[in-house]
């Protein structure tokens, strides 16, 4: 495993089909100019070292797009009911893998790269839990498309896999989900609210992690797949989630089939590192001890104590040497640098690579041995 994994994007989605001034420009001219500016974050990266090297998302209006909405059966809408969000996609009628909603994506940010970079280019995507749970009970699909949860999300899971057949045959061997719904269930307020919505949070907890692993079912061979658990980071540090990974630990570890595991723990918000005494031998997790919605830079030593500290963790779960378990851990910034175009209050790009370098120095330091 790399030590340097960065957990999400160097930004999110930050172009529209708007210029600076507000004035409308055209689906072509708005692809050129998120072209160029995956370029230029790509190289900037390949300049200071990033080994997980991704497109910044700056090709997606929203980090969370462009994969739903292209496949048959869903319509984009804009929310009118339930928990209120810039954009939606509800499935209408039965979901059908025609074209791959991403290959375009892939290719924009392999055309950037030599061919012996492409293994370890990182390419995201969105949960299939994830409108699910924004929209609420019985508005995420059609009753004249799907009958239950189980049909909806099988099929679904269909899509996926074939999208990752279909990115794998073009190159791709790194692929992360980005899911900020399973964060949901570490919070006490979540589980009371979905009572009164009538939803039992421990079954709804367990369809989605069925969900999760029929979509990386049959993934093919040498595809690496990462699940990061997001805890919403928006400007001015605004997040919707709070709470150990306490009450989801050892179900998530035990049951999902993801190869990494990239946690956010750069604040008290995400408790403490004993859930990680859950984790299987086997499994790698990342963690981000380094956040990036705030420009201040972390203390290089405090990070590598904390990072002692959840290694002793998991090597007493899993009965294996300290030494043993820091070789399935990796570090890297909790999240995305920006995920709403605003980003974070004094966060610059030159700030962002001071934190990315500060990840690999430690790193370095950490595991001085590893490739």
């Amino acid at each position: 495993m790399t030590p340097i994994l960065i957990g999400a994007a160097p930004g999110h989605g930050r172009f529209q089909n708007r210029t600076a001034d507000a004035g409308e420009i055209s689906a072509a001219q708005l692809w050129e100019e998120q072209s160029k500016a995956v370029a230029d974050i790509v190289k900037k990266q390949q300049e200071h070292g990033v080994r997980a090297i991704c497109s910044g998302e700056f090709d997606r209006k929203w980090y969370f797009g462009g994969f739903f909405e292209k496949l048959d059966g869903f319509r984009e809408v804009i929310p009118k009911a339930g928990k209120q969000y810039p954009m939606a996609a509800v499935c209408e009628g039965k979901i059908k893998y025609t074209k791959s909603p991403y290959l375009e994506n892939w290719k924009l940010l392999r055309s950037q790269l030599p061919e012996s970079q492409w293994g370890d280019a990182k390419f995201t995507m969105p949960p299939p839990c994830y409108f699910h749970l924004r929209l609420g009970p019985g508005k995420c699909y059609s009753s004249d498309a799907y009958a239950n949860d189980k049909e909806f999300f099988a099929d679904l899971a269909k899509a996926y896999q074939q999208e990752f057949q279909t990115l794998y045959a073009e190159g791709l061997r790194n692929v992360q989900l980005d899911d900020p719904t399973l964060a949901y269930f570490c919070s006490d307020a979540m589980h009371d609210s979905l009572r009164q919505d009538g939803e039992d949070p421990e079954a709804l907890f367990e369809t989605y992690l069925q969900a999760h692993n029929d979509c990386i079912a049959n993934k093919p061979e040498g595809l690496h797949v990462g699940l990061h658990i997001c805890r919403g980071n928006f400007a001015k540090s605004m997040h919707f989630s709070e709470g150990s990974y306490e009450k989801i630990s050892e179900k998530m570890f035990s049951t999902l089939n993801y190869d990494t595991f990239f946690l956010e723990y750069d604040n008290p918000r995400s408790g403490g590192f004993e859930p990680l005494r859950f984790l299987p031998k086997g499994k790698n997790v990342v963690l981000g001890v380094v956040t990036t919605k705030e420009p201040e830079l972390e203390d290089a030593e405090l990070i590598k104590t904390r990072v002692r500290q959840a290694a002793e963790i998991i090597a007493q779960g899993q009965g294996v040497s300290v030494d043993e378990a820091m070789q399935s851990i990796g570090i890297s910034p909790q999240c995305g640098f920006a995920s709403v175009a605003v980003g974070a209050e004094g966060m610059t790009e030159e700030k962002m690579f001071a934190k990315l370098k500060l990840v690999k120095d430690v790193a370095d330091e950490l595991w001085p041995n590893r490739a």
